[in-house]
């Protein structure tokens, strides 16, 4: 009889079923599914395992079959045990790199899936399960409840949970395979009239008001909207101290931090650590900046730094964005992104080189530009220049003379 493919290259042994591998034994099993009545076979490979393990698995592999599929009773936990220990070990490894993600991952888990599949035994979930659950969502994102993308996060979360236990249990059956997300094709987060993004009309106005109104914001949206700048990461920068994210002799921002909710992580969102040379009208507006600070904010070792020294709070731009928009008579919704999002087109508009504006943004998507490529510093400078004379809120340049303080304090 011809021998079957999964056997080439293995070994029998003088026990039924049990093969030898290069580093362990391939374990084969016969018995009656009593969910059909029809005989089943299993086969699985095991490494670093001996000859008495292997039939021990093999007896186990027999026992599941004939429960149908499913793990015994003391092993079986529910949905929710098995989610709340999956993310207390995930943060003792470190997987969820950032407040941010801890919070997702919970809220998640607390608000959308333990509801719906907490009471699961988790080896017991189909399926036809998770379909009904991401049906039930899906009807809610027709509703505008929810968006798509949204549903689709909680979607990776769940499948994820399901993988893990999967591997982790020797689960045979597998409720995530063929599960697809939510098309999210027609569904735009960004549309021609709210893009979240200021046209280069707009940017002047927004940022005289700005300066009128807030000007205690004023340099933090300046460098921002000059550098594509997430809000996460211009929170935690630090302009004095033994590693400070601002060389002031230089004029050089390093971009290397993030921060939310007062945890700051060291790294950014992409992995990638940014050393970006300033336009000296931008290094004047920051110097001007720290030198109006006063108090605690003046001994904090951070660029902004809140009222009482500390990490501004990740809504503190949310308000004065609002108001300043009104104020310029500029009818759209914008958040702390449009300051990234117009650093890209107002790049364009400015004729920057796109290699140029995604060393600066950090979004290097063309991975053999980026590798054959070097954007100099005086060519980083020279381009963010050109943004920042189309956003047209540099004033009349002032003549800067330092106090001696090494973290950049001046007296214009």
């Amino acid at each position: 009889m011809e021998m079957s493919s999964w056997m080439v290259g293995l070994k029998p042994t003088r026990h039924t079923g049990i093969f030898e591998t290069k580093g362990g034994y391939r374990v084969r099993v016969r018995a009656v599914d009593p969910r059909t009545g029809t005989l089943k076979e299993a086969n699985r490979s095991y490494e670093s395992i001996t000859v008495k393990q292997a039939l021990i698995k093999q007896e186990e592999m027999r026992e599941e079959i004939q429960r149908g599929g499913l793990a015994t009773v003391g092993e079986r936990p529910k949905y929710a045990d098995y989610a709340t220990s999956l993310f207390e070990r995930k943060l003792a490894k470190g997987e969820l790199t950032s407040a941010k993600s801890e919070e997702r991952w919970a809220d998640t888990q607390d608000l959308h899936l333990i509801p719906a599949f907490g009471e699961f035994f988790v080896d017991a979930i189909r399926r036809v399960d998770i379909e009904g659950w991401l049906a039930e969502q899906g009807r809610k994102v027709k509703h505008s409840e929810y968006a798509p993308a949204t549903v689709n996060g909680w979607l990776s979360i769940l499948l994820t949970t399901l993988r893990s236990a999967g591997a982790e249990l020797d689960l045979a059956y597998d409720a995530t395979r063929g599960i697809k997300p939510l098309d999210t094709s027609t569904w735009h987060t960004y549309t021609e009239e709210e893009p979240n993004s200021l046209t280069v009309e707009e940017a002047p106005r927004f940022m005289a008001k700005a300066l009128e109104l807030f000007p205690q914001h004023f340099a933090m949206i300046a460098l921002g909207l000059s550098t594509g700048r997430r809000p996460c990461e211009l929170r935690p920068l630090r302009r004095k101290g033994e590693t400070p994210d601002l060389l002031w002799d230089e004029g050089v921002l390093l971009v290397r931090r993030s921060e939310t909710k007062g945890k700051v992580v060291e790294r950014t969102k992409t992995k990638r650590n940014l050393r970006i040379p300033l336009p000296a009208e931008l290094v004047d507006i920051l110097q001007r900046h720290v030198y109006r600070l006063k108090g605690p904010m003046r001994k904090s070792e951070l660029l902004f730094p809140s009222l009482t020294g500390g990490f501004r709070s990740g809504s503190c731009l949310d308000k004065p964005i609002e108001v300043i928009a009104k104020a310029a008579k500029i009818d759209k919704s914008l958040t702390a992104y449009f300051m990234r999002r117009t650093f890209q087109d107002l790049g364009r508009l400015a004729n920057v080189h796109d290699f140029v504006v995604r060393a600066v943004s950090g979004h290097a998507t063309a991975s053999m530009q980026q590798h054959y490529s070097t954007v100099t510093g005086e060519e980083v400078r020279r381009g963010l220049a050109k943004v920042i004379s189309l956003a047209g809120f540099i004033p009349r340049r002032v003549e800067v003379v330092k106090s001696g303080d090494a973290g950049g304090d001046a007296k214009p």
